[in-house]
């Protein structure tokens, strides 16, 4: 009677730590899944936040009458965003004021600060364009 019950007290033993094993290794895996998904959310996140004050800039440039005023306009608008921990540079790259397509385009760059820092791969930069039609345009005489 004593081996057996010394057999099941063992192999209760061997399961439990076959267990805990197991568990620690799950572990090591989702952790640093978890954390990878963090910074992928955040940097969709980021994405479209660029992206709507692109749009933004181009919409503000679009009202002007010339490069100068609708660069101007642009960097304005850019300059209202609201940033955060995680968003760290707003800027306009670039203003293209075409009369002859009768558009304007917005380049902007973004700076991002992620969240969980991987080695060498701390912040990432946007860019995005956006292209508006020209609202302020006099009409031909």
């Amino acid at each position: 009677m004593r081996s057996l019950a010394g057999r099941r007290q063992r192999q209760r033993r061997r399961t439990r730590g076959q267990s805990l094993v197991e568990t620690l290794a799950g572990f090591m895996i989702l952790i640093p899944l978890g954390l990878v998904a963090v910074n992928i959310i955040t940097m969709i996140s980021c994405s479209r936040n660029n992206s709507e004050w692109a749009e933004q800039a181009a919409r503000a440039a679009a009202k002007r009458l010339d490069g100068a005023s609708a660069e101007k306009a642009a960097e304005n608008a850019i300059n209202l965003c609201t940033l955060n921990n995680v968003i760290t540079n707003v800027v306009v790259e670039s203003v293209e004021y075409d009369l002859g397509q009768g558009q304007v385009t917005v380049t902007t760059l973004m700076d991002v600060k992620l969240p969980v820092p991987f080695p060498g791969w701390s912040t990432v930069q946007f860019h995005n364009a956006s292209a508006q039609p020209i609202v302020a345009t006099p009409a031909p005489i």
